[in-house]
């Protein structure tokens, strides 16, 4: 076979070019250290770890999602704590007004702390996050959540948010709420005891002052008024769930302290009791109803008002202001739990959070691991062919240096 001068300088290039494409790729595999620097360097394992750099994007931004509703949850928290604080505070204060020996000027003394402590509430109520959002205002982020009107004593208050509740995505088919909406935090409160509230007549004349109650067996739902004929009896007049017709029976008797037990003896038993101290006056009256709900601010304001009104001396007067303050000890205790109850929903998702960072940091380093498997370079063997290649480009220039050299002009 003749070759020519034109196929040995063609073959000879091809060669050293094919060889240097090869080291280059090699130095380039070390400068990089990856494996596959083109999906033709290996087509399943460049696929397989494509699919695993979106799973590790997919995976981070989870656990973004999860820091950043881990910090909005510790800032509602952090507010929760707030109004907890307050609550209590509020009740200390509470307590130390119905001391005996307390004058009216020392009640408004605490009405002008008290004042302070509403601010306050309204204040950690219409809180912000880190992006000017209200946190305690559902969906409506841009809008304060509370709205007070009027002056201490007869404000009124106007929730402006929604009951919606933020989301963020933290797992794959998995949202979790990193807000709470105010009307379910301050306003929605049931009073009394949560089940039923007791109350005395606003044009009481005796000093009977009627205890929170608690239930026995249960509680119908029915209205319960109790009439003083004396100083000793009372007429029981029930008014059944819904308004029905009223039944009054005469001529129950009263000792003061004694429990005074209500409700239907079944079947079903429904009965609950409470109890009047002191020596209520004939036509005094005393009911126990069904339980509604309040703000925390109401029964705050409540509060100032019964502090501001003058009592000293009038022991008709002294006896409404200590039957207000049971009324407005049970309403802040009800929101105290109400507050608690948020916290621990909170303090839930909190710990959730925990769980799914740690898992989902675990997961990280899995698919990092095998994207590393799949992808990146083995430096030894590399060295090693590099090495190879090297030897081999150098042997192909050599033998093309020499090979172009032959000729017949050399010889004669």
């Amino acid at each position: 076979m003749r070759v020519s001068t034109s196929q040995i300088f063609d073959s000879g290039t091809l060669s050293i070019q094919r060889n240097q494409s090869s080291l280059f790729k090699l130095q380039n595999q070390l400068s990089t250290g990856r494996r596959i620097l083109a999906p033709e360097d290996d087509p399943i394992g460049a696929s397989e770890a494509l699919n695993v750099s979106q799973s590790i994007s997919m995976n981070a931004q989870l656990l973004d999602n999860q820091g950043n509703a881990a910090n909005q949850l510790a800032l509602v928290e952090d507010r929760l704590g707030g109004v907890t604080d307050l609550i209590q505070s509020v009740r200390a204060r509470l307590v130390e007004a119905g001391g005996g020996t307390l004058t009216d000027g020392d009640r408004r003394a605490i009405a002008a702390e008290i004042r302070q402590r509403y601010d306050e509430a309204v204040s950690l109520a219409n809180s912000t996050d880190g992006d000017g959002q209200y946190l305690f205002s559902g969906y409506r982020g841009a809008t304060p959540p509370i709205a007070v009107a009027g002056t201490p004593g007869s404000r009124t208050v106007t929730y402006n948010g929604d009951d919606g509740q933020r989301l963020l995505q933290v797992e794959n088919g998995r949202q979790m709420s990193v807000s709470h909406p105010g009307s379910d935090l301050f306003m929605g409160i049931r009073q009394g005891n949560g089940i039923f509230m007791s109350s005395p007549g606003a044009a009481n004349q005796g000093t009977g002052i009627i205890s929170t109650g608690s239930v026995i067996s249960g509680f119908d739902g029915s209205t319960y008024a109790l009439t003083f004929t004396s100083a000793t009896t009372y007429d029981l007049t029930v008014t059944p769930p819904g308004g029905g017709p009223a039944t009054t029976t005469p001529g129950f008797p009263y000792t003061s302290g004694s429990a005074i037990v209500l409700g239907p003896s079944g079947p079903p038993a429904q009965q609950f009791q409470v109890s009047i101290e002191g020596a209520p006056s004939a036509g005094d009256t005393f009911s126990v109803a069904p339980t509604t709900n309040q703000d925390l601010f109401s029964t705050i304001d409540q509060f100032i008002k019964a502090l501001e009104t003058p009592s000293q001396g009038n022991p008709a007067l002294q006896t409404s202001f200590r039957n207000q303050l049971v009324r407005i000890g049970d309403s802040m205790d009800q929101a105290l739990e109400n507050v608690l109850r948020v916290r621990t929903d909170i303090g839930a998702r909190m710990l959730a959070l925990d769980s799914m960072t740690t898992v989902g940091q675990e997961v990280d380093l899995q698919y990092k691991s095998n994207l590393s498997q799949l992808q990146d370079l083995d430096y030894a063997k590399a060295i090693t062919d590099m090495s190879r290649q090297q030897m081999t480009l150098e042997a192909a220039q050599i033998s093309f240096k020499k090979t172009s050299e032959l000729s017949l002009f050399n010889i004669l």
